[in-house]
């Protein structure tokens, strides 16, 4: 998977409840926003900083 096809992906929460505060990138919006995610699964649409979401997918 290339960068761009990671930030296309929409944001999976998981079935898990940890409640870690992460950030996704919002296609539709163009955003990165931050997001709550459960632990475990989800995909790789997921970014421990705004900076790191950004720097991955924002303006591609």
């Amino acid at each position: 998977r290339t960068k761009r096809d990671v930030c296309e992906l929409p944001f999976e929460e998981g079935p898990c409840f940890a409640a870690i505060r992460v950030y996704a990138y919002n296609a539709e919006t163009g955003n990165c926003e931050q997001l709550t995610y459960g632990g475990c699964e989800g995909n790789g649409n997921r970014f421990a900083t705004l900076e790191d979401c950004d720097n991955a997918c924002a303006r591609y």
